[in-house]
């Protein structure tokens, strides 16, 4: 571990300017030796407009979700990077009333996924959808109330962006590393720990 931070150290003395997308970029920046002169602020943008404009499509009809019942949405890879198995097993574990979770996305554990909640009590609160191009997510937003986000790591995480342009509440675990400054708990969202079940399951009910 050393030799690579001295290896870095010395690649950054070579660097006249660098751009940083947060405060967790910046000081990366920093441990390696860059001044507050050498730092630019070049965070992560998306189109605000058009994930905040509502389409007319909605899959609350497809799945008979009920108006006032609560959606949790998980959207990106089924992948143990990404964590999507801690998000079903908390959900499943809060047994919540009026609420549904919807899987949007395909990957290596897809199986899985479908095995945990098949024959569980609460099946039919657990909604799957294959992977949506980007033109359709606008819909996929608005048709939820909450994004879930239960990476063990991320770079930035820009579905919480995404999701909080359409109106949405989320919640991230603290490993996503960028997006995770744009939540404050208990106003629009809250952050648990990475891979604690009951943590997220609280977080859930909240």
């Amino acid at each position: 571990k050393m030799s690579w931070y001295l290896f870095l150290k010395w690649v950054y003395r070579h660097v006249d300017v660098a751009f940083y997308v947060g405060s967790a970029n910046k000081a990366y920046y920093k441990k390696f030796g860059l001044t507050e002169k050498q730092l630019i602020f070049a965070p992560h943008a998306i189109d605000n407009q058009r994930f905040k404009l509502k389409p007319g499509q909605d899959f609350r009809d497809q799945f008979g979700i009920l108006p006032g019942e609560v959606v949790f949405l998980y959207a990106g890879k089924f992948e143990s990077v990404k964590n999507p198995r801690l998000l079903m097993q908390a959900f499943l574990n809060a047994s919540l009333t009026g609420a549904h979770l919807v899987m949007v996305g395909n990957g290596e554990l897809e199986g899985m996924l479908k095995d945990m909640v098949r024959n569980h009590k609460n099946e039919e609160t657990v909604h799957f959808i294959n992977f949506q191009n980007q033109s359709q997510m606008p819909a996929v937003y608005h048709s939820a109330d909450v994004f879930v986000l239960p990476s063990q790591s991320e770079t930035w995480g820009l579905g919480v962006n995404e999701a909080m342009a359409a109106g949405l509440a989320v919640l991230v675990s603290n490993r996503c590393c960028g997006a995770v400054e744009l939540v404050e708990n208990g106003v629009n969202g809250f952050i648990f720990k990475c891979g604690n079940v009951e943590d997220l399951s609280g977080r859930l009910k909240e």
